[in-house]
């Protein structure tokens, strides 16, 4: 019998084989389940009507229509689902231009099972999962110039304590023990944040930290 509560989520790749390793990964887990899954980027829009989905896995690399272009067709929609971004390359400005557009966080397709149902129940309840490593190469990664970012003097001394430590991956109930905060003053500090440096997600807010270098 299905979970009631169980966190649903679409899969959007171009390979079978890719979907249906993926619905593997998935089967297992008693809290989370394959609400369906779309072969390319263009299916999206009603796959996402049909299935409700609360999480989408997007490969960003499609034949027809890609990742990055799908998700910001989702941005623009009411409410739209949380999109984990997947790739089989090297982290690149593909990565990026896909945070930017909304995707709440990022995975390669060579990622543990573990991962893959972290990364899912992070997005789903509002936390994202991301290495500071990882979000380095990203930066590292992007070619020409970098646009500049907001001038983090808009933030308070304990909002940037806060930022420093969201940088690092952690969720809210991480932050809280390492500041010795509420995860309600947690959720309020970061809300501050995104709106302060107009960032949509804890991913663009953890990459505008590194860009102005206020973690390395």
């Amino acid at each position: 019998m299905t979970n009631p509560g169980a966190i649903s989520v679409l899969i959007v790749d171009d390979d079978p084989f890719v979907r249906r390793g993926l619905a593997d990964i998935f089967r297992p887990v008693p809290d989370i389940v394959v609400a369906g899954d779309a072969a390319d980027g263009d299916e999206v829009p009603e796959a996402v009507e049909r299935c409700r989905p609360r999480v989408v896995l997007m490969d960003l690399k499609m034949r027809r229509v890609g990742g990055l272009e799908a998700t910001q067709e989702l941005m623009r929609r009411p409410n739209p689902p949380r999109v984990v971004t997947m790739t089989s390359m090297d982290v690149d400005d593909l990565v990026v231009r896909s945070v930017e557009a909304g995707a709440h966080s990022f995975l390669s397709k060579d990622a543990s099972p573990g991962t893959f149902h972290q990364s899912v129940r992070a997005v789903a309840t509002g936390n994202t999962l991301f290495s500071r490593e990882s979000l380095r190469r990203i930066v590292a990664a992007v070619s020409g110039p970098r646009r500049a970012g907001p001038d983090l003097g808009c933030l308070t001394d304990r909002e940037r304590d806060v930022l420093v430590v969201l940088a690092s991956g952690e969720s809210n109930a991480e932050i809280g023990k390492r500041l010795y905060l509420s995860e309600t003053t947690v959720k309020s500090h970061v809300s501050a944040i995104f709106g302060k440096l107009g960032a949509r997600n804890r991913v663009e807010a953890a990459l505008l930290a590194f860009r102005a270098g206020l973690v390395d």
